[in-house]
C-alpha cells in the first residue's frame, strides 16, 4: 500500500469519520467542508502544477475549545508525485477581550512519493484587519536542512461585498542556502499576492495575482522550471464553497448552484484505476433549474504520464414521468494533457424506479481512438438498512469498435461495484468492492499496466461531501 493511500485512510477515518461520530455528541465540535476551482495552485508565490488547474477540498473538525484538526488535498504535478494531501492539527483562540487571536498548529505535507513528505510548526497571530505567522520546518522537504517563513497578511470588507486580500512572506533558512565555491549563498526569496473577491450564488470568486522575487538561477535551484514559467507572476482565479456544519442539510436551499468534495482510496473509472492505486481529491459544482435543465463541472487528479488532472464537463435534462425518474445529457472529458489522446465526448441516458437505475452511454470517438464505445449499466441502491446503513450495487459492460483489436477480436468487458454506506453527522462514508473481468493482455492493451494492478480489483474508501 502506497504512503498516501496510508494517509488517506489513517486521516481521513480518523479525522473524517471518527470525529462526526463524535460530533453527535452535544458539545463536541463542529465538522466543515470546502472545495476550490483553481486556474494555478500556487504556493508560496511559486506553480505546483506546471502552470494548469487545480482541483482542491478538504475536511475540518474544530471544537469550541478551539481545538481543531483536518485534511486538506490538491493535485499537483512534480513527476510521478500527482497529489498532496495535507493533515494538520492545532488550537486557535483569542487573547482574552483583547481581539487578538493566536492559532498554534502542526501541519504535515503528504504526496504520494514519500521523498517529500515534511513537518510545518506555524505560530500565528490576528488583530482587525491584519494578520502574521511564523512557520518553522526543521526538515524541508527532505533537505535535512530547516526552513523558515514569516509572512504578514491583510484582509478588508470593500463596499458593495467586495474583500480585499493582500500579503507577502519571505522564506529562508539552511534549506535555501547553496554551495558556491566554497561559501554559502543565500537563496532566500520574497512572495506577494493581493486578491479581490466576492461572495456571488453562494461561491466566493477570487482573482489575484501572485509572484516573487526569485530570478532563473534560484527557480532552477529549487527545482522547477524556470522556462515553463513556474516561478513567473500570474494572474490566479478561484471559485470555492465552504460549509460550515456539514451535520445541517443543505437541502431546501434557494441557490441553484450546488458543490461537492470527496477524498478517496483510488479513482476507479469502470473497474480501473486511473490514479496508479493511489488517492483522489474529487469534487465540483452544479447549477440546476427547476425545470429539469442543469450543468456542471467535476474534477479528480489522474496519473497518465504528463496528464495528470480530468475535468468533467456536462449538460442535462433530469425529470420525472409518474414514478419514473429519467437522465438525458452530454458529458467531455477534459484533460490538462491532451497529446496521448483526444478529450471524448460522451452521452448518456439512464432511467430510475424505486431502488432500481440502468442506462447507457454512447461515444463516437473514445479517447481519440476514432472508433465508438457503448456502455451499458444498471444499479441497485436500498438504504432502509440497519443503523442507517445504505446499500449499492452496479454492473456495467464496456463494448463497441473502440474495444476491438486488430484482427477482429473484442476486448469488451464488465465491471461491477458493491459497496456499503453510512451518513455520519452529514458526511458520507462508503466502503465499497469494484473490479472487472479484464485478463492481463486486455488490460495491458488499453494503455494501462496489469503488473501494477491497474485492472485488480480492490476496495475503496470514499468520505464526500455535497453541499
Amino acid at each position: 500500500m502506497s504512503t498516501i493511500r496510508k494517509s488517506l485512510l489513517s486521516l481521513t477515518v480518523a479525522s473524517v469519520v471518527a470525529t462526526p461520530l463524535m460530533a453527535n455528541a452535544e458539545g463536541f465540535g463542529t465538522v466543515s467542508a470546502n472545495v476550490a476551482l483553481t486556474t494555478d495552485y500556487y504556493f508560496r508565490g511559486i506553480s505546483q502544477t506546471d502552470n494548469d488547474g487545480a482541483l482542491q477540498g478538504g475536511f475540518d473538525w474544530s471544537h469550541d475549545s478551539g481545538v481543531y484538526a483536518g485534511v486538506w488535498a490538491s493535485n499537483v504535478d512534480f513527476g510521478d508525485t500527482h497529489i498532496e494531501v495535507d493533515t494538520y492539527l492545532g488550537f486557535a483562540n483569542e487573547i482574552g477581550d483583547t481581539g487578538i487571536g493566536y492559532d498554534v498548529n502542526v501541519l504535515r505535507y503528504n504526496y504520494n512519493d514519500a521523498d517529500f513528505e515534511t513537518n510545518e510548526w506555524t505560530v500565528g497571530l490576528s488583530y482587525s484587519y491584519f494578520s502574521a505567522a511564523y512557520k518553522y520546518s526543521s526538515d524541508w522537504y527532505d533537505s535535512d536542512e530547516s526552513s523558515n517563513y514569516i509572512t504578514l497578511g491583510f484582509d478588508y470588507d470593500l463596499p458593495g461585498d467586495f474583500g480585499l486580500s493582500a500579503s507577502v512572506g519571505k522564506s529562508f533558512g539552511d534549506a535555501y542556502d547553496r554551495d558556491k565555491v566554497g561559501s554559502a549563498v543565500d537563496y532566500d526569496y520574497i512572495d506577494y499576492k493581493i486578491g479581490l473577491n466576492k461572495d456571488y450564488y453562494g461561491l466566493n470568486w477570487d482573482i489575484s495575482y501572485v509572484g516573487n522575487d526569485l530570478n532563473k538561477k534560484e527557480c532552477t535551484a529549487y527545482a522547477y522550471d524556470y522556462s515553463k514559467g513556474h516561478c513567473d507572476d500570474r494572474v490566479v482565479l478561484t471559485v470555492s464553497k465552504s460549509i460550515d456544519d456539514v451535520s445541517k442539510s443543505s437541502e431546501g436551499s434557494d441557490l441553484p448552484i450546488t458543490a461537492n468534495v470527496a477524498l478517496v482510496t483510488d479513482y476507479y473509472f469502470r473497474g480501473i484505476s486511473q490514479t496508479d492505486n493511489d488517492g483522489a481529491i474529487q469534487g465540483g459544482f452544479d447549477w440546476s433549474h427547476d425545470s429539469g435543465i442543469y450543468v456542471g463541472v467535476w474534477g479528480s487528479n489522474v496519473d497518465f504520464g504528463d496528464t495528470h488532472m480530468e475535468f468533467d464537463t456536462y449538460a442535462g435534462y433530469a425529470s420525472e414521468y409518474g414514478d419514473i425518474g429519467y437522465d438525458v445529457g452530454v458529458l467531455k472529458y477534459n484533460y490538462n494533457d491532451t497529446s496521448m489522446h483526444d478529450d471524448p465526448i460522451e452521452w448518456y441516458a439512464s432511467v430510475s424506479y424505486s431502488y432500481f437505475s440502468g442506462g447507457i452511454a454512447y461515444s463516437p470517438s473514445w479517447f481519440g481512438s476514432h472508433d465508438s464505445s457503448k456502455y451499458i449499466h444498471a444499479g441497485f441502491d436500498y438504504d432502509e438498512l440497519p443503523m442507517d446503513l445504505a446499500l449499492s450495487a452496479s454492473v456495467g459492460k464496456s463494448f463497441g469498435d473502440a474495444y476491438e483489436v486488430s484482427g477482429g477480436t473484442d476486448y469488451d468487458y464488465v465491471d461491477y461495484k458493491l459497496g456499503i454506506s453510512k451518513d455520519i453527522a452529514g458526511v458520507n462514508v462508503d466502503l465499497s468492492y469494484v473490479g472487472n473481468d479484464l485478463s492481463k493482455k486486455e488490460c495491458d492493451a488499453y494503455g494501462y499496466s496489469d503488473k501494477k494492478g491497474h485492472c485488480d480489483d480492490r476496495v475503496i474508501l470514499t468520505v464526500s461531501k455535497g453541499f
